[in-house]
């Protein structure tokens, strides 16, 4: 994204939260960044249009700091998942999200309100995912049902607590969810008891393809191989640490350039691990090199 457009971006955020969205005209949007009309429709067809990069670019930085936090990390752990609900909840309200949400919920722009609530899906199904890295397979049908569950709990008692002047902390807030929902999954496994079908998920959103980095799949071949390592080399093994460190890079530079990533450094790496015997001839590494291989990265042939 070249800087002009990044501004004109970041100064309709200011506006938008300062004016609200429906009260910002685009003469606000073009005094405010210093555009032309002209430059303006270059970048966007409309202020709905401009309100929808607002919002991804929101997104977009909290995804990616949100998926900082796992990185050297268990995926099962869920002390994790409930730091990084925190740090969602902080980044959002930071960036005024919500005031930004209500005010075009109540517009008359049916394209944007739909737009909206695919962006709440979204923070469903990435609760979905989570929660499939977090609970035992076998009760991996039930996790749509505790999905839905657990992002109500959270909204209405964050509201309340809201209402209350938010005396209770962030933290405190998404662990008690989740030890409900704990609680339910329990019952609801002894009993069978399912509302959704995991098939569900799918018509709420498309399934993101490779590069949206932490799909359940490659970060779980990652945490597998890394368990290997582990296993295989003693800890004070200087190629312990080495080989580790190799695959919290690849997760780092997928994650960190999503759009484009450095495939040398990338395949070098893989390449590294790769002339491992002990790493690759196993099941956990031929796993991870073929989810490498479905995004399109491969080991570099010497």
């Amino acid at each position: 994204m070249n800087k002009k457009k990044r501004n004109v971006i970041d100064k309709a955020h200011e506006l938008f939260i300062e004016k609200g969205y429906h009260a910002t005209s685009i003469q606000d949007i073009l005094n405010h960044s210093g555009i032309s009309k002209g430059s303006f429709y270059n970048y966007f067809i409309s202020k709905g249009e401009l309100f929808k990069a607002v919002y991804n670019l929101i997104l977009d930085n909290m995804k990616m700091e949100r998926d900082k936090l796992l990185i050297g990390e268990d995926i099962t752990d869920k002390d994790i998942f409930i730091e990084q609900v925190h740090f969602m909840i902080e980044h959002n309200r930071k960036n005024k999200l919500n005031q930004l949400i209500e005010d075009v919920l109540v517009s008359n722009e049916p394209e944007l309100i739909k737009f909206i609530k695919q962006g709440r899906y979204l923070y469903l199904k990435w609760i979905y995912e989570r929660f499939l890295n977090i609970f035992p397979n076998n009760q991996a049908k039930y996790m749509i049902d505790c999905a839905v569950l657990y992002s109500g709990m959270m909204e209405h008692i964050l509201n309340t607590s809201n209402v209350l002047h938010g005396t209770i902390p962030l933290r405190q807030i998404a662990a008690y969810c989740l030890e409900r929902v704990m609680t339910i999954l329990d019952d609801i496994s002894r009993k069978d008891i399912q509302l959704f079908v995991p098939e569900d998920i799918n018509q709420l959103l498309p399934k993101s393809d490779y590069h949206d980095f932490f799909n359940n799949e490659f970060s779980m071949a990652t945490l597998n191989v890394k368990k290997v390592i582990e296993k295989k080399f003693e800890a004070k093994n200087p190629k312990s640490a080495t080989y580790i460190n190799l695959l919290y890079f690849i997760q780092e530079e997928l994650m960190n350039n999503k759009e484009d990533p450095r495939e040398f450094l990338i395949e070098s790496a893989l390449t590294t691990l790769k002339t491992v015997s002990e790493i690759n001839n196993t099941n956990e590494f031929n796993r991870y090199e073929q989810m490498l291989a479905k995004m399109n990265f491969y080991p570099i042939i010497i």
